[in-house]
Parts: C-alpha cells; structure tokens; sequence
C-alpha cells in the first residue's frame, strides 16, 4: 500500500498539467489575434475594391504622391466601424517605408503613428500570390485573390506598395499562413455523465 501512494500522486499531478497545457491563454490569445487579423484582411479587401470601384483616372484629389495616405485613413474608418474590431479601437493606419502598412491603436486620435502607440498587426500586398497578408507576434494571416480589381487606384496603390518593397528589400512572397492552434483533444480523465454512469453500473454488476 505504501509502494502505491507515490503512484497515485504522480499521476494525479500528470492529470493536472495536462489540463493547464491544454488551457494555455498563449492558444486561446494567438486564436483571437489571428481571427481579428483575418477580419481586418476582408476590410482592407472590401476597402481597396471600394476605391478602385469609386475614383476614376480624372479625380486629381488621389495621386500617385497621396495614394498610399489616403487608402491609409479610408482603411482607418472602415476598422473603427467594424463592430468586431471593437476592442483595438481607436485605430490608426500609416503607411511604411517597405510598402507595408501598420495598423495601430491609435491612442490619442490624432491619425499619427507615434512612438509609443502598439501596432496591432502589419498589412502587406504580396502581389506574387495574389493576396494580402497581415502578421503580428501571433503568426500570419492571408486572403487569397484579395486585389483583382484592375481599375485606376488599385493599379496606383499596388504601384506604390511594389515599389516600396523593391527598393527596400521586403519579400511578402516568403511569408507562409499560419494555421490556427490545434485542438487539445478532451482529456480522457474527464468523463461524460454518461460515461460515469456506464462505468459505475458496470462495477455494481461485477460487485454482485
């Protein structure tokens, strides 16, 4: 009896660890920013194929100079009116040097990225593939197909944003998806009623 205590104990500990790997916040934290980032890929999409639709090639308000700044704060509007942006809310957008764009909490609601504002993910083109991706410290999100549009904005932005990641370097191509985090399987020390209730008939049968 006393050889069987430590058994028990060390088993029990194994049970509990189990479950605590099983609950980790990192899985459930990377889930809720991949799934947020997914949702602002289809703003951003819906936002591009908007404007392409709306500005023609004779609306000098939208210029090869301006293009990237003002995709920037319809993008902005569009993640501040999104209900399930909500909690990064208020959110800025800025345009960066390598073509990308930084989606930020835009703290004091001046439009500016300043220095101690959290970006919330980063927004790129990858023009290779045909989609948009988004990443942050959780992994990458992508959309397929996210920019078909073949109208007079979409040609000027995708320019602008090709042309930053040339001239810096910046590769989108290389960036592969990250998949959700796996599904712990329920542990198999936490029965169903059911299953108690099985297990527990069968052992008074045997009993009588």
């Amino acid at each position: 009896m006393k050889t069987s205590k430590p058994r028990i104990l060390s088993f029990s500990t194994a049970c509990c660890f189990s479950l605590l790997v099983a609950c980790s916040p990192g899985d459930s934290q990377n889930t809720s920013s991949l799934e947020a980032m997914n949702r602002a890929l289809e703003d951003a999409s819906s936002t591009m194929t908007r404007m392409d639709q709306t500005i023609s090639p004779d609306n000098s308000a939208v210029t090869q100079a301006t293009v990237m700044n003002d995709f920037s704060k319809k993008y902005a509007e569009k993640l501040n009116n999104d209900p399930k942006m909500a909690k990064y809310k208020p959110i800025g957008v800025a345009p960066e040097a390598d073509g990308s764009f930084s989606v930020y909490t835009d703290a004091n609601k001046n439009q500016i990225k300043d220095a101690d504002e959290k970006v919330i993910f980063k927004l790129e083109a990858d023009a290779q593939n045909g989609r948009l991706l988004a990443s942050n410290e959780a992994g990458v999100a992508e959309q397929p197909h996210s920019f078909m549009g073949g109208g007079f904005f979409m040609g000027m932005l995708l320019g602008n944003m090709l042309g930053r990641q040339r001239m810096t370097g910046a590769n989108p191509s290389a960036r592969r998806a990250t998949p959700p985090p796996r599904r712990t399987k329920p542990s198999p020390f936490r029965q169903s009623p059911s299953a108690r209730s099985r297990a527990g008939s069968g052992s008074h049968a045997s009993g009588k």
